[in-house]
């Protein structure tokens, strides 16, 4: 048997180390040099990119470049990935899942975490592909390309009861998971004490709403139920020339739940809000007809609008929970506050309130 190779902090990546990482993957390449260089904007954890020199004539299938996921260094964040379950579940997903769906994401040369959930992921470098940028947003035809990869994502897992009772995936009892309705009320009056008057008068009277009935939101929802990202926006997609595939990163709070999440979530804050209702019924369904044609069966569109409604609130909770969870930063705040007000729209262009009690 191999001997484990260690779980390293960016800095603590040798030659020999990456060495032994590609000799995992059956390549004869010894590494000589690494330059390294931090790529993406993570919160929850620390991206780079390994550039790669080789000590003589290396297999041909040596890549020239790698990147790396690791914990986080700021202590707060780190240990909300810990003790959140977002780094266990990132390493299970390119371990058991990637495989068996044909969602476009990167190859994995190495998926290792221990006990206290630290971890270590290699995986193939997609440049010249580039990160989306929430606050840009997307054309239409890079939405749509994303949703086609959801689709393939969702039905691959749809319903899958066997998935569902694998140990190590999480399933929240609720709509939604991670986000006790003591956070969000905690969370919101941070926000509002801090941040209050930088959204409008009716982003908080929805925000005061959901958050007031946040546990009836919450409850359970009946199948169908999917295999979600659950943080399905362009920060965590790589965008390469028109027309190819988009490839989906950052698998951190991907999770077992109920359907229609990922479509709210990506659709909430990546236009204008003119754009999103000229584009939104068309694109939403564009993505039913593709996982009908995947093979989903039982599931209507009005199914997918009404789902598609209760999670819009979806992307109001994971920004108003992050003010208090990750590091914080000027980008951070101002990228919260943009998917805060981009998920109250859309909640009232789809009538979502209605289905609150009070």
């Amino acid at each position: 048997m191999a001997r484990p190779i260690p779980i390293v902090m960016p800095e603590d990546v040798t030659p020999a180390w990456m060495t032994d990482v590609l000799a995992r993957r059956g390549l004869e390449a010894e590494v000589a040099r690494i330059d390294t260089e931090p790529v993406g904007t993570g919160q929850l954890g620390e991206t780079c990119r390994f550039t790669l020199g080789y000590r003589g004539t290396p297999d041909p299938r040596a890549p020239h470049a790698l990147v790396g996921k690791f914990p986080s260094a700021n202590a707060l964040a780190a240990e909300t990935g810990k003790t959140m379950g977002f780094y266990r579940s990132e390493v299970m997903f390119y371990r058991e899942l990637a495989h068996r769906t044909e969602i476009r994401t990167p190859e994995v040369y190495l998926a290792e975490i221990d006990e206290g959930n630290d971890f270590v992921l290699i995986f193939e470098d997609l440049a010249p592909a580039q990160a989306g940028d929430q606050m840009r947003g997307c054309t239409p035809e890079q939405a749509r390309a994303a949703l086609s990869e959801a689709a393939l994502l969702h039905s691959a897992f749809w319903n899958d009861a066997e998935l569902m009772r694998q140990p190590w995936l999480y399933v929240p009892e609720g709509a939604q998971g991670f986000y006790t309705t003591e956070m969000i009320e905690r969370s919101w009056d941070h926000v509002k004490k801090n941040y209050g008057g930088r959204l409008a008068p009716e982003v908080v009277a929805v925000c005061e709403k959901y958050v007031r009935n946040h546990a009836y939101w919450n409850r359970p929802r009946p199948l169908p139920k999917c295999f979600s990202h659950n943080d399905f926006r362009p920060d965590n997609m790589l965008f390469g020339k028109p027309g190819e595939r988009v490839a989906v990163v950052d698998w951190q709070t991907s999770n077992f739940l109920g359907s229609g999440m990922d479509v709210a979530y990506f659709l909430a804050a990546i236009f204008e809000p003119e754009v999103r209702r000229a584009n939104e019924r068309a694109l939403l369904r564009g993505y039913y007809d593709e996982l009908v044609g995947h093979g989903v069966r039982d599931y209507s569109f009005d199914a997918l609008l009404r789902d598609y409604a209760h999670y819009s609130f979806a992307m109001i909770a994971v920004a108003v929970a992050a003010f208090l969870i990750v590091k914080q930063t000027d980008r951070g705040d101002r990228l919260f506050l943009h998917m805060i007000t981009g998920a109250a729209l859309q909640a009232l262009d789809n009538d979502a309130l209605d289905d609150l009690p009070e």
